[in-house]
């Protein structure tokens, strides 16, 4: 399957009908088939290479423990362990240092990330064949455990997009009912008052054509020999990644979610108000609160400790500097950071009419700007004067470390939190369930898949 050719803006008095997204993508795809699939499009994407345990890819006579010259001196590591030796020197000679990447032919790297989240300086690393990442000979790491964003696949040349134009065009004007030169199966005849019914045999079809000049010149140049597919080379002594696609989400994206960057100080956090996760009654009573993080298949799960933060309820009031109304949402911005959060009660003063009450917060698009729900006449972004102050600032903050959500939740799949009060009555412990969340680690964004190496 390729990418677009064209977009269908390029398709004129048809960019604008329901059918010219159609006509643009299946004009790319027939191209991208009948030209033998050399030219894809080019697609960026973002993956992470986990590594296998070298027992799990030598198979079970591999040794256990085995010695290892690291920067001048001798090491005996289980074999197990070397994939997470962070110290471990490239030799630029064995397949440790080196990944050979899904998608090929690659024609950028991006960045590259190790398990700590640390962009890589481009001196550490180079591509080779526009297929493999490759260590630099001695540079203290290997690929192991880390994440790829890269570009890869082939754009078509100058006339395809031509041809893919005259194509797509040709589908449009044939789907909005109009005159097209595509060719038609059935040809009448009428000859002194006699009709007749050709059926074509559309022997063009068979060799690869469309019957459209541009786009038979095109693919007469660039597949001559009408090759259903490109040639590919496989080799047994690379080895290839398998595919681990990561979980769904458990529950919906929310603003409860956590999402921890990689980092050896560094850790995620998520704020919401107690009143909106009906916690209220965690101020200033004997309940004391507590976070358990879980995998996926909540296998395993870890408590945490000082992971929740109860802001003092004191109210806090931010003066006012502009307004505006939009399909009856409210934004407010203020004269600096409010502090609130989605779900906060906020009493709006001394606007006006429109904009004066007591809402509650949906949106905090910045730390300067709120929105809520307001039915009104829409108003255009205007200076304005007063204040808005939070009836009761009942935040909670939960924060969760990259150490404990890595050692929870590996580096692949999503897991979940859940917040508890805790208390002890007559020697009796009462656990109330709060609220929950996703938790992932988040290297970067939109990772589409998970990879193992050697495996």
């Amino acid at each position: 399957m390729s990418n677009l050719w064209i977009t269908p803006e390029e398709l004129g008095a048809y960019s604008e009908t329901e059918f010219a997204y159609e006509a643009a993508k299946s004009a790319s795809n027939i191209l991208w088939a009948l030209s033998g699939r050399k030219y894809s499009g080019t697609t960026t994407v973002t993956e992470r290479y986990i590594c296998a345990g070298r027992s799990f890819r030598f198979g079970p006579s591999h040794r256990n423990v085995q010695a290892a010259l690291i920067e001048g001196e001798m090491y005996n590591y289980y074999a197990d362990d070397i994939d997470f030796f962070e110290d471990m020197t490239s030799d630029g000679q064995t397949p440790s240092s080196r990944i050979r990447l899904r998608g090929r032919p690659v024609t950028k790297i991006h960045t590259v990330r190790n398990r700590l989240g640390t962009v890589l300086s481009p001196d550490l690393y180079y591509l080779v064949d526009h297929s493999t990442l490759q260590a630099t000979e001695g540079t203290g790491w290997t690929p192991c455990n880390i994440e790829v964003t890269y570009s890869y696949g082939a754009e078509p040349p100058t006339i395809g997009k031509v041809a893919a134009r005259k194509l797509a065009m040709e589908f449009a004007k044939s789907l909005s009912g109009d005159p097209c030169d595509l060719p038609e199966r059935v040809t009448s005849i009428s000859r002194q008052g006699v009709s007749y019914t050709i059926l074509d045999n559309q022997d063009f079809i068979d060799e690869l054509k469309t019957g459209l000049y541009e786009v038979d010149l095109f693919l007469r140049s660039v597949n001559p020999d009408r090759a259903r597919a490109r040639a590919r080379v496989f080799t047994p002594d690379v080895p290839r990644a398998r595919r681990n696609t990561p979980k769904p989400l458990r529950y919906g994206v929310s603003s409860l979610d956590i999402a921890v960057p990689a980092g050896t100080d560094l850790s995620g956090s998520t704020n919401v108000s107690l009143s909106s996760i009906n916690g209220l009654f965690l101020l200033g009573s004997d309940y004391s609160s507590k976070v358990v993080i879980r995998n996926y298949g909540e296998s395993e799960s870890l408590e945490l400790e000082n992971a929740v933060e109860i802001t003092d309820p004191t109210p806090v009031a931010i003066d006012i500097t502009n307004v505006s109304l939009t399909s009856n949402v409210a934004t407010i911005t203020t004269d600096g950071s409010h502090k609130f959060y989605v779900g906060t009660a906020v009493v709006v003063d001394g606007v006006d009419s429109t904009f004066n009450g007591t809402y509650t917060i949906t949106q905090v698009p910045t730390p300067t700007t709120f929105r809520y729900s307001k039915t009104a006449s829409d108003v255009t972004s205007v200076a304005a004067s007063g204040t808005a102050a939070s009836t009761t600032d009942d935040r909670i903050t939960i924060t969760v470390t990259y150490a404990d959500a890595l050692s929870v939740l590996g580096m692949i799949d999503p897991g979940t939190w859940d917040l508890y009060g805790e208390r002890t009555v007559g020697g009796v412990t009462e656990t109330v369930y709060v609220g929950s969340g996703n938790l992932k680690v988040s290297l970067a964004s939109n990772v589409i898949n998970a990879y193992t190496i050697g495996s």
